[in-house]
């Protein structure tokens, strides 16, 4: 017959006192476990607690079970962790010691994780010790702190995840406290909730609860903005996401102030179902009177605001590859001029240049000039053919000889010809055919940066 032996000490009446049981038991395993196994427990407690000793049989005939069962009720607990099973089951006598479940709670919980170092071993790594002994105070003051708030008791599974936030997460502490306050707050007391919260915060760059308070502010801002909008369009719901986003880019990337959104809001007074885009169209005609509208830079701005965004990057590349700069005909046609202009006075500056460092080229353009007016005062008449004929071959002769001088003196032979951004259009903006020539849809990029940068 095997004897359990828990400890050993004075006898007493065991049954006319009370048995402790720690509440951590109660919340944490009692819910799951089978019931014969929650009667062994709580008897051999009872025996544990005033140093009794108790055969097997005995407490089986006690409870109303078979030794077999007795046996398999404390592996059951000694795979929970509750107890440790002293000797071996095999022989005659074996002991149960129960472990104390604050000790497993905080324990397993926090200092296996962070397992304090021997004294010798903590003056040798010094800063990390310290750094482990403060990991564990605070984790121990979250839970506090999360138990106080909620009136509940944290399950282990729970604080593990509390202390993952923070060893796997990198969360610090201080935010993670700061997100329980928070989301208690809102009637969000789920330790899955408040480490989805205070893990998007950490996505969002906050490394401090100052960080987080300015960010929470700007959303709350935001937040107010939306309010604002839809009250000015009567609209008695909600905001979508795809709406929210529409809205964010008034303000992000099209650099609209709230009472220039608002001043589009009361333009849909006429309207029988006013709505965000007819805004928008607004807005953009606004801009476009302003100087132009950048697609691209807004999408850019949309994606940098909104980390969390569930779009993919290969959507968002996509966008930014079918949005453009969208700018009024008189920018863009200012534009063409203002680059025709910029490369005659480059073409000049080129021009002084080479005939500062090459006197000879200076003779080549005053052949160039009595060539030019020869040719325009030549009339009908006869020979005007050959004289014609004579003057273009003069022409090339000038032409060649400007080139030679150019690469004699390490200039590119076309350095003093003028160039072109546009090859067909010559940068005017149309073909020869008087058709829109395909580089408008570049120069509109580029009208949009100059006119944001000149005020013109």
């Amino acid at each position: 017959m095997a004897i359990t032996r828990f400890t050993t000490g004075d006898r007493k009446d065991i049954f006319l006192y009370r048995t402790q049981v720690e509440n951590l038991f109660i919340n944490e395993f009692l819910p799951d476990a089978p019931g014969d196994c929650v009667k062994v427990f709580l008897f051999g407690l009872m025996y544990a607690q005033f140093n009794e000793e108790i055969d097997s049989r005995t407490m089986a005939l006690t409870l109303g079970m078979s030794e077999q069962d007795v046996d398999n009720a404390w592996k059951y607990w000694e795979s929970k962790g509750l107890v440790r099973i002293i000797g071996s089951r095999d022989t005659e006598n074996y002991g149960i010691e129960f472990v104390r479940q604050i000790d497993l709670f905080y324990g397993k919980t926090i200092e296996e994780s962070f397992p304090q170092p021997e004294p010798e071993q903590e003056a040798e790594d010094g800063a990390e010790a310290i750094i482990a002994r403060l990991i564990n105070q605070q984790l121990r003051e979250i839970f506090d702190k999360y138990q106080m708030l909620t009136g509940r008791t944290l399950s282990r599974h729970e604080a593990n995840k509390l202390a993952d936030a923070i060893k796997v997460y990198n969360i610090e502490p201080d935010v993670l406290d700061f997100a329980i306050s928070y989301c208690v707050d809102i009637d969000k007391a789920s330790v899955d909730y408040i480490s989805k919260v205070a893990l998007r915060w950490k996505e969002e760059g906050c490394k401090d609860v100052a960080q987080v308070k300015a960010m929470l502010d700007r959303h709350s801002r935001r937040n107010e903005f939306y309010r604002k909008v839809f009250s000015a369009l009567s609209f008695n719901r909600l905001p979508t996401p795809a709406e929210r986003e529409i809205m964010d880019r008034w303000l992000d990337g099209m650099g609209c102030s709230i009472n220039d959104v608002l001043e589009a809001c009361n333009a849909t007074a006429g309207i029988r179902e006013p709505n965000l885009r007819y805004v928008n169209k607004v807005l953009e005609n606004k801009m476009l009177e302003k100087g132009g509208i950048n697609t691209r830079a807004q999408n850019s701005s949309t994606a940098a605001s909104s980390p969390a965004d569930d779009r993919t990057e290969k959507h968002l590349k996509a966008e930014d590859r079918n949005a453009e700069a969208r700018v009024s005909r008189k920018v863009l046609r200012d534009y063409y001029d203002y680059i025709r202009q910029e490369e005659e006075r480059n073409n000049n500056a080129r021009i002084d240049e080479v005939m500062d460092k090459v006197p000879a080229m200076r003779d080549i353009f005053a052949s160039e000039t009595i060539l030019n007016n020869e040719v325009l005062s030549l009339g009908p008449g006869p020979g005007a053919r050959e004289r014609r004929m004579a003057m273009r071959e003069r022409r090339r002769a000038l032409e060649e000889e400007k080139r030679s001088i150019l690469t004699r003196n390490g200039y590119p032979e076309d350095y003093l010809t003028r160039k072109y951004r546009c090859s067909i259009c010559k940068d005017t903006g149309y073909t020869d055919e008087g058709r829109v020539c395909t580089c408008c849809k570049d120069r509109a990029e580029e009208a949009y940066r100059w006119i944001q940068q000149t005020g013109k």
